[in-house]
């Protein structure tokens, strides 16, 4: 069916119109936990509010305005990384990942246990959408090649699964429930997400009310970020199923649902802004064309919705020889097609860590591959030489390959040093690749160092206290006290099945912050010879490093290195009991078990010296597991992390 330039501009200025106007109205809530009562007016959206879900969209177009259809993930990291400042949850994990030298996918995949299913990437599909209208599966590739920047496995999925609904919402025949049951062949139909939109449209249909069906999905998809995926994304299907198409009645519908209100919101009114057009919206609710706020650092020719959607129906014409779908009868004529070749370097130079982990720790012998192909037909070879920093070391240091029949692996071994004194968080290696013509490439990679912490422990206690008896001498009288036979019973089998974690026992205060000298009682004890453990990532549990399952209490000492003093914040999360020294300092503290999160401590003001700066943590298990992490940020919470620290390996 073809299709005519006008109406096909004015559906994605409906998109953009929806988006924004959506996404104001829901942008003072975001964040609220719990069901609202919120009224439609005009004034809601009477002012334009800066908004990520747009902001990150309106740079990805300025990526493939420069770039065209053959645009990378990279090159979105890239811009990201230098051209949108916020920083928050998945963004700055993004932001840390990228400057540790990590390339997508390992951005989105590494360090990111908490928001790797945010919605940070679904609510980014729309711009897929436009620029491969009726082509649900393009929508969806493209939309892969973005979400792996800062998300990994489900939220990239929604975000393809959004992208190809709204791909297909070009077509105004195709009802609401079609799309949203057709788009599921453009996902992989094994993933937790397929199966979970099947469910929320079997609980739409059993309850046909919005907070009945949230309520059902909470019970098995509910998480306590605000900001997560799977709850969300049920707000935004129900209100779509149950709203009967009309803009208001669904956007209010999901507003009042709560939690991630701007991204659900904008996202509804985003996919019936398609549906609509953007003439048929301004000329309903009596307003004028609407201005957008950009918090990226890009200058664009207006802040114009209506210029922004022209802007993107232009692009979309650079993937029509792509997109199969794409029939525009009047397209203007004096719009390319493609864009200049930028001057590129003829091979195309990718790497894999072989086990798949881009982390190293003292002693770590590792291995990457480096792949080499030629963008044109060349018979020319040439040399890769890699340079690591202190400490590491690659062999062998350099390669010669040629192009041949064979596209061209090398593998080269990257080991880090048993007794290297520092380990930093950040190893970047300097790839090279000269060909034998002259032309010469330079690219980075990253391996991110563990930090190393000397672990002492467990230390735990009966629940109740008995003194050792002698001989032929019972300990069970040592377990009187009970006032009733259920009380007795009760402490006999406590004593026999638990043990606690005696949170205000103190064991190594003295040693580990006072300087004092262990008994020599205690020297051979192995819990207070203490042991090395090699921490990946921020986040760690006490089974990364012991395999016991008792309640207990460890301290954990860590020298962390510090090039040059800085004033930092601190960011803890923890599941349990804790304290938190730096350099003899008592910083944070919770007697109280915690869901954990990696923020649930904030401390500002952190000043961390030049050197070396111990750390030392005391840490319960009172039941189950213990999360705990720590991360030094710039300015506090959503802001830029340090990545320039390391641990002395000497502890």
């Amino acid at each position: 069916m073809a299709h005519r330039w006008n109406d096909f501009i004015d559906k994605v200025y409906g998109c953009w119109l929806g988006k924004c106007i959506c996404g104001t109205i829901g942008a003072p809530y975001e964040g609220y936990k719990g069901k609202m009562d919120v009224e439609f007016t005009p004034e809601l959206f009477a002012e334009m509010l800066p908004n990520d879900d747009l902001d990150l969209q309106v740079l990805w177009l300025d990526v493939i305005e420069q770039n065209g259809p053959d645009f990378t993930s990279l090159d979105l990291a890239k811009a990201f990384y230098e051209k949108y400042p916020p920083s928050p949850g998945e963004y700055a994990t993004f932001k840390k990942n990228f400057e540790l030298g990590l390339k997508p996918p390992f951005t989105g995949k590494f360090n990111n246990s908490f928001y790797h299913e945010g919605m940070g990437c679904p609510i980014r599909s729309e711009i897929w959408a436009c620029l491969a209208p009726w082509n649900p599966k393009m929508a969806a590739a493209l939309a892969a090649k973005d979400g792996c920047l800062d998300h990994d496995g489900e939220s990239i999925i929604a975000e393809q699964y959004l992208a190809a609904m709204e791909s297909m919402a070009f077509n105004e025949r195709i009802s609401i429930r079609e799309l949203i049951i057709k788009s599921l062949s453009f996902i992989d139909n094994n993933s937790k997400f397929y199966a979970f939109i099947g469910k929320v449209l079997e609980w739409c249909d059993k309850y046909a009310d919005i907070d009945a069906v949230f309520s059902r999905v909470l019970r098995d998809y509910g998480h306590s970020d605000c900001t997560n995926m799977f709850q969300n994304l049920s707000i935004i299907i129900s209100a779509l199923l149950l709203g009967r198409e009309d803009l208001t009645t669904t956007t209010m519908m999901a507003l009042n649902c709560g939690f991630d209100t701007d991204c659900t919101c904008a996202t509804v009114g985003a996919l019936l802004g398609i549906r609509l057009g953007g003439n048929a919206i301004l000329t309903k609710y009596s307003i004028p064309d609407q201005t957008y706020k950009l918090g990226a650092t890009i200058t664009r020719r207006s802040y114009s919705v209506k210029d922004l959607a022209e802007d993107v129906a232009k692009a979309s014409v650079l993937f029509s020889k792509k997109n199969s779908k794409y029939d525009i009868k009047d397209v203007p004529q004096d719009l390319p097609t493609s864009i200049p070749p930028k001057p590129r370097f003829p091979v195309k130079v990718s790497f894999t860590y072989s086990d798949g982990k881009p982390s190293i720790r003292p002693g770590d012998v590792k291995q990457i591959k480096i792949r080499l192909i030629p963008v044109y037909n060349m018979r020319d070879g040439g040399t890769v030489s890699i340079t690591a920093p202190e400490g590491i070391t690659v062999k062998p240091q350099s390669q010669h390959f040629r192009f041949g029949l064979m596209k061209p692996e090398l593998i080269f071994t990257v080991s880090a040093a048993k007794d290297i004194p520092v380990l930093m968080e950040k190893n970047l290696l300097k790839v090279n690749v000269t060909l034998k013509k002259g032309d010469t490439h330079d690219f980075y990679f990253g391996f991110v160092g563990d930090q190393v912490w000397r672990v002492y422990g467990p230390f735990w206690e009966n629940k109740t206290y008995v003194a050792p008896p002698k001989a032929k001498e019972s300990y069970y009288a040592g377990l009187g006290g009970a006032k009733t036979e259920d009380d007795a019973l009760t402490i006999m089998r406590q004593f026999h099945l638990n043990m606690k974690a005696d949170w205000e026992k103190e064991y190594l205060e003295d040693q580990l912050l006072g300087g004092a000298v262990l008994p020599d009682r205690l020297l051979q004890d192995p819990k207070y010879q203490g042991f090395l453990a090699y921490i990946t990532g921020d986040r760690f549990r006490f089974e990364d490093f012991m395999s016991n399952s008792m309640p207990c209490v460890v301290y954990m000492l860590r020298d962390l290195f510090v090039p040059e003093e800085v004033e930092a914040c601190l960011q803890i999360g923890h599941s349990d009991a804790f304290k938190l020294w730096i350099n003899g300092d008592l910083i944070a503290y919770s007697d109280n078990t915690e869901h954990w999160t990696p923020e649930n401590v904030h401390r500002k003001h952190i000043k961390l010296k030049r050197g070396n700066n111990r750390i030392v943590l005391k840490l319960a298990r009172t039941s189950g597991t213990t999360d705990f992490s720590i991360m030094f940020t710039k300015s506090g919470p959503c802001t830029s992390h340090f990545t320039e620290f390391g641990s002395s390996c000497g502890i």
